[in-house]
């Protein structure tokens, strides 16, 4: 597939549409999923739940065969006109060796999660050339209240057919360049382990003219360090034009962390000799109210002032 924009974009998200809600994850809590409802609701929107939202099968949400016809069922639905998941956890990448890309590409809408979304990200980019959206989930961050100027700013990049511009803000002063200067690319990417999972299939990301953002959680800097290194040591990151990281959040006790190297001097050995315009703590993805990346969307990098740009519409 072209490493240009993609050869598709999704319809826009009209105000009072149908937002279609899957699980192709973890199982998902009742309680959180009623309450981030409730916030799309309060802006207008309609909500329809997939058939097996609520099922569960161990750490998965149901089983594979009924998490991917949900997941084609409100693509083909042309009552539907954006398809939202609500949490992530684990089990998406089971499904894309079983999903019919065709129905997908035939009925695009705009798509939307992250973390163990991102294996959907990719596969709907590389076989369907759809943008997507990786941002907040229904059960995991609308349910526990997002900053006025997060939602604004995911509005903007899901109904308006118009390049949203820049995002800045006062967590954005907080991340740190580690190396300057700007970049301009498709931007591509998603949960770190997820991304390096894929390599090795065919729905690992094309890379070319990229700017790749990456974040995780629950994840050591010596597991960050084998990832980041994996990425660098299969050749993939050579056409990148610039890279911006989330936080990585390590759950490991302070005696623990105590005997690692920092998550910083870890991007900064692996990442830094590329010398290419470097962000770290941008805030996307595991934290609260994440900023929305528009996935495959040329967007642009400054990594001195730490601000994105998106260059295109995400939506038609």
């Amino acid at each position: 597939m072209s490493s240009g924009p993609p050869r598709l974009l999704p319809p826009r998200l009209p105000q009072g549409g149908v937002i279609g809600i899957v699980a192709p994850s973890s199982p998902v809590p009742p309680g959180a999923l009623e309450r981030g409802v409730d916030a799309l609701r309060a802006r207008g929107y309609s909500v329809r739940l997939a058939p097996h939202v609520f099922d569960r099968r161990g750490h998965l949400a149901g089983e594979d065969r009924d998490r991917a016809a949900d997941l084609e069922a409100f693509f083909s639905d042309p009552e539907i006109h954006a398809v939202w998941c609500a949490r992530g956890g684990s089990g998406s990448l089971r499904l894309l060796s079983m999903l019919d890309w065709g129905c997908i590409r035939e009925h695009p809408k705009p798509f939307i999660g992250y973390s163990d979304i991102t294996s959907l990200h990719l596969g709907i980019d590389r076989e369907c050339g759809l943008a997507t959206l990786f941002g907040p989930m229904v059960s995991s961050d609308l349910s526990k209240g997002m900053r006025s100027q997060d939602w604004d700013w995911l509005l903007r990049l899901i109904s308006e057919p118009v390049a949203a511009g820049t995002y800045h803000d006062d967590r954005c002063d907080a991340a740190e360049t580690l190396v300057g200067g700007r970049a301009v690319g498709r931007a591509v990417g998603g949960t770190l382990a997820l991304l390096a999972a894929t390599l090795g299939t065919r729905w690992a990301p094309d890379l070319h003219e990229s700017v790749l953002f990456l974040e995780d959680i629950h994840e050591s800097p010596a597991r960050v360090e084998r990832f980041l290194c994996q990425l660098r040591d299969s050749g993939m990151l050579g056409p990148v034009h610039g890279i911006l990281l989330g936080g990585f959040p390590c759950t490991a006790s302070d005696e623990e962390r105590a005997g690692y190297l920092s998550v910083e001097q870890v991007v900064l050995d692996v990442l830094g000799p590329l010398n290419k315009p470097l962000v770290l703590g941008w805030p996307l993805g595991h934290l609260p109210s994440p900023v929305t990346i528009p996935q495959g969307i040329r967007v642009e990098l400054d990594a001195d002032h730490r601000t994105l740009t998106v260059l295109e519409p995400a939506v038609r």
